[in-house]
């Protein structure tokens, strides 16, 4: 009950409300009035410069002649290699020491021999993920080896070992510091998401430069792609360790050792685990495009089959890949869940871990004695035949139909886009993109959209970088359409998300150069089925956000709609679409970066543009061509995150 004091207290003065904006205020605020007087601002600004100098650059003028100056620097590289300090005292050692590791666990492979690989695989998979796990594992060793693929599993698996364990080593230790310094994280934040919006085309050429050709360059571009996953997450981890626990100990007087090492770690240990699994699958991504560079293993069986069109071959070595991204997947995946595990009492613990390695050891040396150390040639059987059958069949089948819609997507879209921005003056493509990046985000999105598309011109890859960029939109359409109308209806049923999810689960563990082996089945060699593979390739983030963003919506407002009798289109593009839109948003960001990373791969199908640059430029030792190339390509995945990311942004900020 409320005491009256007697006393008459003074009322605070509300704050005077801000004088209403009038119309002319009101529109100039809009963002396409911004926009439009924007652009002809820089239409002024260029028309300026036309009647000051007569005339305005072309598209042969814009270039820097930058690609001119790297290959003399790559001239520079070779003739100096193994003489300049710089090589000598550093990366030649550097080059030595990584294809030094990736050969001695090789080797240490080849001395375990086959039975002892398949006991120590089949054990360790069992400790770590249960007996169905094991089960798969020993398949997928079996599948190696009969399809007489073993070797080349072998050097992928040790390629693999050594990027994962260098990429660790330096991701856990940079997260941890991350995770326990804001300033140190807001530090290397834009550095990760500058290596993550990179297609996986563009570190290829660097290590070329620095390491030459093999297992070396291989080696570093699968590490270095593979640390931003370890960084963040290990980061994420520490930051989300219960601050109360945290509190607790500090206030016992531990030191921040042994905070780190008795807390902080034992408790993000299941998320720092989830890190290593998701490193784990980039570096299995990007070693298998490093066998353009000369990392060999299964990767290369690939390619060399793809640059022959033999569908058969190529899917032979696709289906070891394939088998084994998932069976690295299931192991890390379970040893990061822990409730696979199967349960053993500690004091058997060691007993059992030292039961398997003898086991796997009694099995190396009996292979040994029985001269028996390789897969036995008579227990090999290849498949290539079948599948080129198949694939002639399927074109007998269904080939004037693919060939008919392959013909009309060129001719009547894709063609005419590329013509459209391959001929339009480069000026105006630069303000398009400058007035792109202010309607969907800020002016500094305008700036760095604008700055990132003369960028492709000013390295001298304009033509090539318009070629891309039209492959990219037609693709990033049929992703966003197809992704969204399976993801409406997997957020609709339940029954059809239950069925969907391992499909799409298996589809996310496949590397991006195994996309382009049913493609090329389908459609030859072209730039369509590079487009149909990159579609299949980024749908699966593009459904799952909108499965997710869908099913996130408030129950309170979608019981409201149904309440007051909507339909169930109505509730979905009235209610449901609209409170997902950020989400949305998110999904057309993912699968345009997806698209562009597997658009450029598919320069070895014959997609040709920018990723053609890089694997010629490589092919020829031609620096300037491919190192320009893979520039540009960060150029366009630079303005197409950025775009895409500031309408997420602003999508944000207006909920907010």
């Amino acid at each position: 009950m409320a005491t009256d004091t007697g006393t008459p207290q003074r009322a605070t003065p509300a704050a005077p409300a801000p004088p209403p904006a009038g119309p002319a205020t009101a529109l100039l605020r809009a963002r396409p009035v911004q926009a439009a007087l924007l652009t002809v601002l820089l239409f002024a600004v260029v028309f300026g410069a036309y009647a000051a100098f007569g005339s305005l650059p072309t598209r042969t003028g814009l270039d820097l002649g930058l690609g001119a100056q790297l290959d003399r620097l790559y001239a520079w590289v070779v003739a100096n290699r193994n003489a300049s300090p710089l090589f000598l005292y550093g990366f030649n050692y550097l080059s030595v020491g990584l294809g030094s590791a990736v050969i001695l666990i090789d080797q240490g492979l080849t001395l375990l021999t086959w039975p002892g690989v398949v006991v120590l695989g089949v054990f360790t998979a069992w400790r770590v993920a249960g007996w169905r796990v094991a089960a798969y594992v020993a398949v997928t060793f079996a599948v190696f080896g009969v399809l007489g693929l073993w070797e080349q599993a072998m050097t992928t698996l040790a390629l693999i070992t050594t990027s994962v364990l260098l990429a660790l080593l330096a991701g856990i230790p940079l997260g941890i510091a991350a995770g326990r310094s804001q300033r140190f994280y807001r530090l290397i934040r834009p550095v990760l998401d500058f290596m993550q919006i990179m297609p996986a085309f563009a570190y290829l050429m660097p290590a070329l430069l620095l390491f030459g050709i093999g297992n070396p360059s291989a080696a570093v571009v699968t590490t270095v792609y593979a640390i931003p996953p370890a960084v963040r997450i290990t980061a994420m981890a520490i930051r989300n360790v219960d601050p109360g626990a945290v509190e607790a100990t500090t206030s016992l007087g531990s030191t921040p050792w042994q905070l780190l090492t008795k807390v902080q770690l034992p408790l993000a240990k299941r998320t720092i685990l989830l890190g290593v699994n998701q490193t784990i699958m980039l570096a299995m991504s990007m070693v298998v495009i490093a066998s353009v560079i000369g990392a060999g293993g299964l990767g290369d069986a690939i390619y060399q089959a793809l640059s022959k069109a033999n569908v058969g071959q190529a899917m032979e070595a696709g289906l070891a890949i394939v088998l084994m991204a998932i069976a690295l997947d299931r192991v890390t995946a379970a040893a990061g869940d822990g409730t696979r595990t199967p349960a053993i009492p500690e004091r058997l613990r060691l007993p059992v871990l030292g039961a398997g390695v003898l086991a796997a050891a009694v099995a190396a040396l009996a292979a040994r004695l029985a001269g028996a150390t390789a897969w036995p040639a008579g227990w090999e059987l290849s498949i290539a035949g079948g599948v080129n059958w198949l694939n002639e069949a399927l074109q007998d089948l269904v080939g004037d139909a693919t060939k008919a819609l392959a013909g009309a997507t060129l001719n009547w879209v894709l063609d005419p886009l590329r013509a459209v921005l391959t001929d339009s003056p480069w000026w105006l493509v630069v303000i398009a993109a400058f007035v792109l990046g202010r309607l969907f985000g800020s002016w500094g999105t305008a700036l760095t959209g604008g700055f990132a598309i003369l960028a492709c011109g000013l390295l001298g890859a304009w033509e090539f970088s318009m070629d891309t960029l039209s492959q990219v939109l037609v693709a990033a359409l049929a992703t966003v359409v197809i992704g969204f109308a399976v993801g409406i209806l997997a957020s609709r049923s339940d029954t059809f998300a239950a069925l969907l999810r391992p499909l799409l689960d298996a589809m996310q563990t496949l590397p991006p150069f195994v996309y382009l082996i049913p493609a090329v089945a389908l459609f030859g060699v072209g730039r369509i089925p590079a487009l149909a593979a990159a579609v299949i390739y980024a749908l699966p983030p593009v459904i799952r956000l909108v499965d997710d963003g869908i099913r996130g919506c408030s129950p309170s407002a979608v019981e409201a709609a149904v309440a007051q009798g909507s339909s169930r289109w109505q509730l979905l593009t009235k209610v449901q679409l609209p409170l997902a839109r950020s989400s949305l948003l998110l999904a057309v960001n993912q699968g345009i970066m997806m698209v562009l990373a597997m658009v450029v791969i598919g320069a070895l199908v014959g997609a040709g543009a920018l990723g053609y640059g890089v694997v010629f430029g490589m092919a020829q030792n031609l620096l300037g061509l491919g190192l320009t190339s893979g520039l540009a390509i960060v150029g366009l995945g630079l303005f197409l995150d950025r775009v895409t990311q500031g309408a997420a942004r602003q999508e944000r900020t207006a909920h907010a």
